[in-house]
């Protein structure tokens, strides 16, 4: 009789160990793909961010995405019980890229050019995540409703100038080759999206009416203010 007990206690403490042994990796299992989930997620703003710190002027819009990048990491900190150092090392690095990207002394030049159809869609796209994310931001109270619409002005704007300028930057090829006919053609496709456009920069009137001395032969190229378009007015 005493055996019998002995072998149900043993059988008892075995599937108890068992049960507990299962629950850990279920725990471990769940933790893994809310961590993968959450790398995904830094890993797409990234990307944004790279994106908009080599097209947006303001660089506080890509502080607050980079920013949301740390919330992300500090999450997937949370869930990790063994090798926290590189977690750790990655938060602190992405905390003091927020700190660069607010220091004048490490700004990079702007330049809304692409060289294909491919990359400006691409950065448009970029773009217009931005857009998404920084209405997230006013939804949760860490913009407010001056700030949204200043940032939703300059993403739209740089979504606009990414293919005109690009345009126009074909254009300039051409006439440096003496290929005047296709330069036109570029230069009409980037007057056509600035008179689709609503958008109310000032700017955006005065570059149409340039583009059309262009294409008629009495301007050799934008005036230089245009030319260095680097702000929202």
């Amino acid at each position: 009789m005493t055996l019998i007990v002995i072998l149900v206690f043993l059988m008892l403490v075995t599937l108890s160990g068992v049960s507990v042994l299962n629950r850990m990796q279920q725990r471990q299992r769940h933790h893994r793909l809310q961590q993968r989930r959450l790398r995904v997620q830094a890993e797409e703003l990234a990307d944004i961010v790279t994106c908009l710190e080599q097209t947006l002027p303001n660089r506080t819009i890509t502080k607050h995405i980079n920013d949301m990048i740390i919330v992300l990491q500090q999450q997937m900190l949370a869930l990790e019980e063994k090798n926290r150092e590189h977690l750790e090392a990655a938060i602190l690095k992405s905390e003091l890229y927020s700190d660069e990207l607010l220091n004048p002394k490490n700004r990079q030049s702007i330049n809304y050019q692409r060289d294909s159809d491919a990359q400006i869609a691409k950065t448009q796209l970029y773009l217009n995540e931005a857009m998404h994310l920084v209405m997230q931001l006013a939804a949760q109270g860490t913009i407010n409703e001056v700030e949204l619409e200043a940032y939703l002005g300059e993403l739209r704007w740089a979504y606009l100038m990414v293919p005109v300028m690009s345009y126009i930057g074909q254009g300039d090829k051409s006439m440096s080759i003496s290929d005047r006919f296709s330069a036109q053609a570029f230069y009409r496709k980037a007057q056509q999206l600035l008179m689709e456009s609503m958008h109310q920069d000032p700017r955006r009137l005065k570059m149409i009416k340039e583009l059309s001395e262009m294409v008629d032969g009495d301007r050799v190229g934008l005036s230089r203010d245009l030319r260095e378009i680097t702000s929202v007015a």
